[in-house]
């Protein structure tokens, strides 16, 4: 994966991800919203929690020895 900064349709340049798997590329851009309360440690700790409490956490990988 690699770091781009591209041109937005509104003419910004955005931090964006890009990403190839089989013979199609992913564009992610990136959006921090000006208007934001929390910090990204904040959101990232409430995105766990949710996810915890949902039973969305990874089952673990078996071993093979």
């Amino acid at each position: 994966m690699s770091n781009n900064i591209q041109t937005n349709t509104t003419g910004r340049l955005t931090p964006c991800l890009q990403k190839k798997i089989d013979k199609t590329t992913y564009l992610v851009e990136v959006h921090f919203s000006s208007t934001s309360t929390q910090s990204v440690a904040d959101k990232l700790k409430r995105v766990i929690l949710h996810d915890l409490e949902h039973g969305k956490q990874s089952k673990p990988r078996k071993r093979r020895l």
